[in-house]
C-alpha cells in the first residue's frame, strides 16, 4: 500500500464483535464483514460451467452475473439465499448468451466484465475489454434479457485498440456502476493506457484508470474522471503481477467505492490482495477531451481506503482472498443497514487454485 500520498487520508481501525472493520478518519462508510461462501467448481449449468464470473448487479430478489468466457460469452440470473447475516445458498436459475445475430456483434470481440441491470427496459448493458492484441476493440453494449443486441455505446477514439495512445491489453472496461441518480451509469478501465501513465509498480508512479459516464439513452460519453492506482505490494516469485480497478458501487450523489484489486504470482492463497476505497465524483476534474493524461498531469479523484480484504484473511475459509471482480448491494438487515456483497471470477481455476468466492459486508453508518 503507498503509506503516504496526498490523495490518501489516515486510516483508523476499529473492532465490532471481533470482527475487522475499517474506514478512513472523518468519513461515514463503514463496513463489517459478515460471511463467506464458496460455490463449487466445475458445476454444470444447462451444459456450461459455472465459471469466470467477473461481474455482479441485483435488483430487488434477483441476482445477475456475468461470465467473461470469451468462447461462450453468457449472463445468468440466480437467488442468493442470505438468513441470519450469513449466506446460505446460490441458486442459479437461468442463463443467456449474446446473440450473434447482429453485424455489431459478429464483428466484436466479447470478453464480457460486468453487467447492470436496467429495470426500465428489462435490459442489461454489458461491457467487454476487446482483444488489444488482436486489434479487436472494447465496448460497452445493451441487450435485452435473452442476450439480443439493442445498442452500442460510443467510445472515445483513444480506446480503441489501433488508437495511438495504446490501450493495455486486458485492461480496459472492467467495471460497471450505476449512478445514484439511476439516470445512467459509468464504466471504469482495469489499468492506464499506455499514453497516461504507468502500470502500477513497486514504486509510486503516475497510473490513472479512466472511469466514464453515460446516459442510458444517448450513447454519446458525457464526462470522465481519473483514479489512481495503488502500487504493488508483493514482488512476484513468478513472472506476472497486477494491480487494477475491477469494480464500482455508488452509494450516493457524492460517494462511490471502487474494488482494486492485486495479483502477485508464485504466492499461492496469497496471490490475490483486494482494496475496497470511497471516492466522491464530484470532487474530479473532467478528463473526457484529455487525449494524454500523462502529459497534463491532471489530479486524480481523491480516494480514501475504507477496507482491505487483507484484515479478514484469516477468517476465510481457506485464508485466501480469490480475484473479487464484482460489487453489487445485497438484501437489507434486520436491523435496517444494506449490505454488499462482492464476488470472484475464478478463471475457471486455471491460474492457482481458485474458486467462487462470495463475500457479504454489512454497511454501518
Amino acid at each position: 500500500m503507498i503509506k503516504k500520498l496526498c490523495l490518501y487520508t489516515t486510516i483508523a481501525v476499529f473492532a465490532v464483535n471481533c470482527t475487522s472493520v475499517k474506514t478512513a478518519a472523518n468519513k461515514s462508510t463503514y463496513l463489517k464483514f459478515l460471511d463467506e461462501y464458496i460455490f463449487p467448481n466445475n458445476v454444470l449449468f444447462k451444459g456450461k460451467e459455472i465459471g469466470g464470473l467477473s461481474g455482479i448487479d441485483a435488483y430487488k430478489d434477483s441476482y445477475f452475473f456475468v461470465c467473461d468466457d470469451s468462447k461462450s460469452p453468457r449472463f445468468y440470473t440466480a437467488d442468493i439465499v442470505i438468513e441470519n447475516k450469513k449466506i446460505d445458498t446460490v441458486i442459479f436459475k437461468s442463463m443467456s448468451h449474446l446473440k450473434k445475430n447482429n453485424t455489431f456483434v459478429e464483428n466484436y470481440f466479447f470478453d464480457l466484465e460486468s453487467l447492470l441491470y436496467q429495470s426500465a427496459n428489462n435490459s442489461f448493458i454489458l461491457s467487454s475489454e476487446g482483444n488489444i492484441k488482436n486489434k479487436q476493440d472494447p465496448s460497452v453494449i445493451e441487450v435485452d434479457k435473452e442476450g439480443n443486441f439493442i445498442k452500442s455505446y460510443q467510445i472515445p477514439e483513444y480506446f480503441k485498440a489501433n488508437s495511438k495512445y495504446k490501450p493495455r491489453h486486458n485492461g480496459l472496461f472492467e467495471g460497471l456502476a450505476i449512478s445514484y441518480d439511476k439516470k445512467g451509469f459509468w464504466v471504469g478501465t482495469e489499468l492506464p493506457l499506455e499514453s497516461d501513465g504507468s502500470e502500477p509498480v513497486f514504486s509510486e508512479k503516475y497510473s490513472p484508470a479512466r472511469i466514464t459516464y453515460y446516459n442510458w439513452n444517448d450513447t454519446l460519453p458525457k464526462k470522465q474522471f481519473i483514479y489512481q492506482l495503488d502500487k504493488m505490494d508483493k514482488k512476484p516469485k513468478g513472472t506476472f503481477s497486477v494491480n487494477g480497478l475491477t469494480d464500482m458501487l455508488a452509494l450516493s450523489t457524492d460517494k462511490m467505492l471502487v474494488l482494486e484489486r492485486s495479483y502477485s504470482s508464485g504466492w499461492g492463497k496469497e496471490s490475490n490482495g483486494l482494496r475496497i476505497y470511497e471516492i466522491d465524483p464530484l470532487n474530479s476534474t473532467n478528463t473526457l477531451e484529455t487525449l494524454n493524461l500523462s502529459e497534463e498531469k491532471i489530479a486524480t479523484v481523491p480516494k480514501k481506503l475504507v477496507f482491505d480484504l487483507e484484515d479478514i484473511r484469516l477468517q476465510l475459509k481457506h485464508r485466501s482472498i480469490d480475484n473479487i471482480e464484482g460489487i453489487c448491494y445485497g438484501p437489507p438487515l434486520s436491523n435496517g443497514h444494506k449490505t454488499i456483497l462482492l464476488i470472484s471470477d475464478n478463471n475457471f481455476n486455471t491460474l492457482d487454485p481458485q474458486v467462487n468466492q462470495f463475500l457479504l459486508f454489512e454497511i454501518i453508518n
